[in-house]
């Protein structure tokens, strides 16, 4: 007769049906983040980890043997599955290249590359999800260690959740796992008590399983509800500030991830800059004081402003920016492919941003390079060089997070200026002589009379210029247009008031209605400059827009109609002539072009773009003030809960300790740490026994508290205890236990290494 094989899991099938779970939940909100190609291994690696985990954890083999099978059989399932992602090479093939990719990973992880293998994060995060599975199986089935399993699986769910903002609702896979987690405590809670009533015998109804599991997913899904309306962790401004924060080890973690990590989709969040793709022309702003940036550079220079965004197209009274690419750059690429430009000269800035949330880039026109990754938005000329409407951050800004730019401001001087070309490029004359159908003839008219009397583009733009500052009058507390009438002739003609968008796009339209191209830029003017800190400081009151003319060979020049802002100042001449400027723009060497390999920036080789600014002392400041915000808080903090828990423990001491039910409960918790393991049959004079036989010096009080507990419960008159103080037996048996306590988990700790030491000792 055949022996039946017993299919019987002892910590019972639902054990294990909720662990795959846990992991699966995790994987596939991984998978459907969306971050790479690939991710749909994850679920199968997590699931195949927990069954291998499960028979190694049931077998014989020791805990090393265990761990050295699931090592090898990881490797092998994880480079499988992942290899299947690349069907193109054969199999000998595919484990050199994902060897390869991983060697070139760690090779730009200790230089201080940027990786852009999206396979790289597949490949590591199937590593984890098969430690993750195997050590969720065998913390469950070989050493039960229920916090082992649920925690380390939920902390990398948790992180994912986080930091997505993406559309996908991820938070509703942290929710199931909470609720999933909570019952497979309560399940594992119940096993380990089957065992020891199996120990000692004890009989139960076995559809306790079942009861205990639906009570136990009652009790996780009222707790969900009960915390669902409560405060989310972003909310907490010490959260934001340890986890967000802009200084500490975190946010050095978070800039190593972006870099290592760079191929994984970025999704945007919620950012607090003031300039958006579109701009109407409206009625009075109030733009207040607050710190918005502070900018270093080598030395003062003139005439800086600080752009965000150039504006094109001009509609209804407003402007917004045309059709423009948005294409992905990294430091590693070194400068952007920009038009080679005469009168221009390279400066570097030191941003240090006070935005709570930015993506913008604020710099000099014209940025080339930076050292962050960042999304640039442009369209091409005929050359196919990149022309810049504005750069952004790929990973928001923090407040006191600082990036470097290099731009090419433009040092054109005004004879060269007037000797420029008017011949432009179609994509010039496509772009930005554009005048819609609404501006007046009055407005054209008076552009016409204004620019009449001058030879050249330049003079005729500062004819605008001029009439604009000294006819019209600032006011930034204006109302709006009437709806029915064009804003532009509306400020040139009826109210003569205006602040600086009025006036940018007065003059803007203006020029463009004389064959003139122009358009708007948003950003800041320049701010106070500190000589020992060499740096400005831009506030929201230098919130600022202006005009920038187009000249063939020297690219946008900045010019300043706004009656508030002082006049650009130029250098009359310089050596540089005309002819020079159409040399370097027929061979395509401007005076720029030296500059760009310039090895102080550093940027073609990935480095810092600081260059000639590393001089630049920034200022001192008390030890106080060095201190990052984040440890203060957090010092706080932690100081703070030390004292409310001693304070709760001490209370609650005194409750436990005054109680003689409660008292004898905690001498038997003493017993687990002195090493001593009661059987459930065992009275309470032979537990007292047990620890008078550990802790002699305490038989009198162990067995007064024994005598109490007997008495309180067992007695016809359940008597308790009045006029008897447990207390006064724990300020003998406390110091006692403590001691004793932590002599034997010592000699424990001694008896392990010694049997280590002769298992290791050859024979």
């Amino acid at each position: 007769m055949s022996k039946r094989i017993d299919f019987n899991l002892e910590e019972g099938w639902s054990t294990l049906a909720l662990l795959l779970f846990l992991i699966v939940i995790a994987a596939v909100a991984i998978m459907q983040a969306e971050l790479t190609a690939g991710t749909h291994v994850l679920p199968i690696v997590g699931i195949i980890a927990v069954i291998v985990g499960l028979f190694l954890a049931k077998s014989r083999f020791s805990a090393n043997t265990a761990h050295l099978f699931s090592l090898v059989y990881g490797l092998f399932i994880v480079f499988y599955l992942v290899g299947t992602t690349l069907p193109e090479l054969t199999w000998h093939a595919r484990v050199l290249d994902l060897v390869g990719r991983q060697v070139d990973w760690f090779q730009k992880a200790f230089s201080g590359g940027t990786s852009r293998d999206g396979l790289v994060f597949v490949l590591q995060t199937a590593v984890v999800f098969w430690l993750l599975g195997y050590t969720a199986a065998w913390y469950t089935f070989r050493k039960p260690r229920v916090w082992r399993v649920v925690l380390p699986t939920g902390l990398v769910l948790l992180s994912v959740v986080y930091y997505y903002y993406g559309p996908k609702p991820l938070l509703l896979y942290l929710a199931v796992y909470i609720v999933v987690a909570l019952v497979f405590v309560a399940r594992t809670f119940l096993v380990s008590q089957e065992q020891i009533w199996k120990a000692t015998s004890v009989r139960y109804e076995r559809g306790i399983r079942s009861n205990f599991i639906r009570a136990g997913l009652l009790a996780a899904l009222v707790l969900l509800i009960v915390a669902y309306p409560l405060p989310k962790l972003a909310a907490s401004t010490a959260v934001n500030e340890a986890l967000s924060g802009t200084r500490g080890p975190w946010r050095d973690f978070q800039e190593t991830w972006t870099r290592l990590f760079s191929a994984l989709r970025a999704y945007g969040t919620a950012t607090s800059d003031p300039y958006q793709d579109t701009m109407a022309l409206g009625g009075p702003r109030s733009v207040g004081n607050d710190l918005v940036m502070d900018i270093y550079v080598p030395e003062p220079l003139p005439n800086l402003y600080w752009r965000a965004i150039a504006m094109d197209t001009y509609h209804d009274g407003g402007w917004s920016v045309g059709d423009a690419e948005t294409s992905l750059h990294f430091p590693d690429d070194g400068m952007l492919d920009t038009p080679p430009l005469a009168g221009r000269e390279t400066i570097t800035q030191t941003v240090v941003n006070f935005l709570p949330n930015s993506s913008l880039l604020y710099a000099a026109p014209e940025v080339i390079g930076s050292n962050r990754q960042m999304f640039v938005d442009a369209t091409l000329d005929d050359d196919g060089n990149t022309l810049v409407t504005a750069v952004r951050s790929r990973f928001v800004l923090r407040q006191g997070d600082q990036y470097q730019v290099a731009s090419s401001i433009s040092t054109a001087d005004v004879e060269s200026l007037r000797r420029a070309s008017t011949e432009y490029p179609q994509w010039i004359t496509n772009r930005y002589l554009q005048v819609p159908e609404e501006v007046t003839p009055e407005t054209v008219s008076l552009a016409a009379s204004l620019t009449s009397g001058a030879a050249n583009v330049y003079d005729k733009a500062t004819a605008v210029q001029n009439y604009l500052r000294e006819n019209i009058a600032y006011n930034d507390q204006i109302d709006a247009p009437p709806p029915d009438v064009e804003p532009i002739d509306y400020t040139l003609f009826v109210s003569k008031e205006a602040y600086c968008t009025y006036y940018a796009s007065a003059m803007a339209i203006m020029l463009r209605s004389q064959g003139i191209p122009a358009r708007i830029v948003n950003g800041y003017v320049q701010g106070d400059y500190d000589e020992q800190s060499r740096s400005y400081r831009v506030r929201a009151s230098n919130a600022h827009t202006w005009v920038e003319v187009y000249f063939p060979a020297y690219g946008w020049v900045q010019f300043e109609p706004t009656a508030s802002i002082p006049v650009l100042v130029r250098q009359e001449s310089t050596e540089v002539a005309a002819d020079t400027a159409d040399e370097a723009l027929a061979s395509g060497v401007g005076a720029l072009a030296p500059q760009l390999d310039d090895p102080s920036l550093d940027i073609e080789r990935g480095g810092d773009v600081l260059g000639e600014n590393e001089g630049i002392p920034l200022p001192e400041r008390a030890w106080w003030q060095r201190i990052p915000v984040w440890q203060v808080v957090g010092v706080v903090l932690v100081l703070g809960v030390a004292l409310v828990l001693m304070w709760l423990a001490n209370e609650l001491n005194k409750r436990v300790e005054s109680d003689v039910t409660r008292s004898y409960s905690r001498l038997e918790s003493w017993a687990r740490w002195l090493g001593i393991h009661f059987q459930a049959a065992n009275t309470p004079y032979e537990r007292a026994d047990l620890m008078t036989t550990a802790v002699p010096e305490g038989k009198s009080s162990i067995r007064n508290l024994t005598q109490q507990f007997v008495l309180t419960q067992f007695s016809r008159t359940h008597g308790n205890g009045e006029g008897y103080d447990p207390m006064q037996e724990w300020r003998v048996l406390r110091p006692l236990l403590l001691r004793k306590s932590i002599a034997a988990r010592l000699e424990r700790s001694r008896k392990r290494r010694q049997q280590r030491q002769v298992k290791k000792a050859p024979f």
